[in-house]
């Protein structure tokens, strides 16, 4: 569910470089299937002549067949879509009990009609499947091209019950800086990368919160990168008023902990709160 707590997802199983495919129809958009697998903030899947009169076909077929719960669509434009799953006998499939960023779907299934946000997150009853599909049939600016930055099927890891503080949060390009014979400086920059801590400060040792402390563990031990989300699932005015890059929808980071786990009791006893830092660093 959205609580509005950092939610950690294991790596999509639907990415290219493991052997994933996406093709569209009936535009000639699958020239550009795979760009959506591809994790690439710069690469889409888009179409080519759709309009709204069109439903667009999205195809994505994994390397296997596995189990999925979570759905994430980011950055794209999408109206008017819905999706499902291949089952077991061939048949596309609608998931069961969805929750979306609204909250329970009506139906169960993941059916939207005026979708207005540019990323979409769903939460369904685990499924076993070697394949989705999207189906486009409107988009937010009318008869507009289709297009889709990154999907990610996947499974929860868990998502905090509190609020530790999220202290620097590092939006990087990368820039190699050299200084020239003429005094100035030549400066290229690569692709953009994040950071961040997450910091229990005297958090409560409940064990409500205790759970937090084993999600860290947990991702801790992983030897496999992860998915990080900031924001939640929270979005809009409501809870931003300005939205920063890395707390955007759209802003999922592959990611693993990079330094050793720094924990502590207050004041050293071990009655009393919690104190951890963990930071984080985008991974390949």
């Amino acid at each position: 569910m959205i609580t509005g707590g950092v939610k950690f997802f294991n790596t999509s199983v639907c990415l290219a470089a493991n052997g994933a495919s996406a093709t569209s129809v009936p535009s000639n958009g699958s020239t550009t299937g795979n760009f959506c697998l591809d994790r690439n903030p710069y690469s889409y899947w888009y179409t080519s002549g759709s309009n709204d009169s069109t439903t667009e076909l999205l195809t994505v077929v994994f390397p296997s067949s596995v189990p999925i719960t979570r759905l994430l669509l980011l950055d794209h434009n999408f109206k008017q879509f819905t999706a499902k799953y291949l089952n077991s006998g061939g048949a596309w499939t609608d998931f069961t009990n969805a929750v979306g960023l609204n909250g329970a779907m009506s139906g169960g299934k993941i059916s939207e009609t005026t979708f207005s946000d540019n990323s979409a997150y769903y939460e369904f009853d685990s499924v076993t499947t070697k394949s989705i599909q999207i189906s486009i049939t409107t988009t937010q600016v009318a008869n507009a091209d289709k297009y889709l930055n990154t999907c990610i099927a996947t499974t929860e890891i868990g998502t905090l019950a509190g609020y530790p503080t999220i202290q620097a949060v590092t939006v990087d390009r990368n820039s190699k800086i050299k200084k020239t014979l003429s005094g100035r400086y030549s400066i290229q920059k690569s692709d953009e990368t994040a950071a961040f801590k997450l910091s229990f400060k005297s958090y409560p040792s409940a064990i409500t919160y205790n759970v937090d402390i084993d999600l860290m563990m947990t991702l801790h031990d992983m030897d496999a990168p992860f998915l990080v989300w900031l924001c939640g699932g929270r979005r809009g005015t409501t809870y931003f008023n300005y939205t920063l890059r890395g707390y955007r929808l759209k802003d999922v980071y592959q990611m693993q902990i990079d330094k050793a786990l720094a924990l502590a009791y207050t004041q050293s006893i071990s009655k009393n709160s919690l104190n951890a830092e963990v930071s984080l660093q985008e991974s390949i």
